[in-house]
């Protein structure tokens, strides 16, 4: 445990060392760890560089973090695990076999690697589902076929290389959670707006109090909403005891 707090003690000095260059901080943020904040970013580094990934690595992409759920997943790139995979002994990796629905598009997506272990070369395999990891979006939509052959041949370089590739995944295997994730977030997004543009429509204390009483007990749990409610109740100020009243009854 003392060793362990040591190395997390070292790797912690340098992760600050390494960020004290403003320019070097501000492209990892903006690139490596697009979408999350500074302090996010460097619990991913943290974690990355305890499992043997140097901060060069981070520089390089050959590992970075995407926003997973409210925090983050770490992810490598194809080409980064193919090398793994050669150093590991991978000889051959196969062409992907594709199976199409009814439609013409993608449905499986078949991939075998070869690795050779001593005088044996053995055949590992994946099918992987296309709908399962397309978001519909950008590159999925675009290059279907691409995006999910890197899948299926992520999750046979695993199979092939449990040592050394059973941590890493690539970044199209998150995307689809992610998408959902963003997705939601600009529904809160867009729900909060609409509560602002009904706020804003009140021209009394009483309106802004029935309002109030409909509106979702999580909406009115977000700070914005809140602060834009006690901006409204200060512009309808009230000017009789009975507004008083109800000025009361919205807190």
């Amino acid at each position: 445990m003392e060793n362990k707090s040591r190395d997390i003690a070292v790797i912690q000095q340098e992760i600050n060392k390494q960020l004290s260059t403003p320019a070097v901080a501000k492209s990892l943020v903006e690139i490596t760890f697009k979408g999350l904040k500074p302090e996010v970013a460097k619990r991913a580094m943290l974690e990355g560089m305890m499992t043997g990934f140097t901060f060069n690595d981070f520089l390089e992409k050959n590992i970075y973090a995407i926003p997973f759920g409210s925090g983050y997943s770490l992810v490598s790139s194809i080409d980064y695990c193919r090398k793994i995979g050669m150093r590991s002994g991978v000889v051959g990796v196969s062409a992907p076999k594709y199976v199409d629905d009814k439609d013409g598009n993608p449905f499986t997506c078949e991939i075998t690697v070869k690795r050779k272990v001593a005088d044996t070369i053995g055949e590992y395999t994946a099918l992987v589902y296309f709908k399962e990891y397309s978001t519909g979006y950008n590159q999925w939509k675009q290059r279907p076929r691409t995006m999910i052959a890197k899948v299926a041949e992520m999750h046979a370089l695993r199979k092939a290389c449990p040592e050394e590739l059973s941590q890493l995944y690539v970044e199209e295997e998150y995307e689809r959670e992610t998408k959902q994730i963003i997705d939601i977030e600009e529904k809160k997004e867009e729900n909060k707006t609409n509560w602002k543009d009904k706020m804003t429509s009140c021209k009394t204390l009483e309106e802004l109090g029935k309002l109030w009483a409909d509106m979702p007990g999580s909406m009115k749990n977000e700070k914005i909403v809140q602060d834009y409610k006690e901006e409204l109740k200060t512009k309808l100020a009230p000017k009789t005891e009975e507004e008083q009243v109800i000025e009361a009854e919205i807190e």
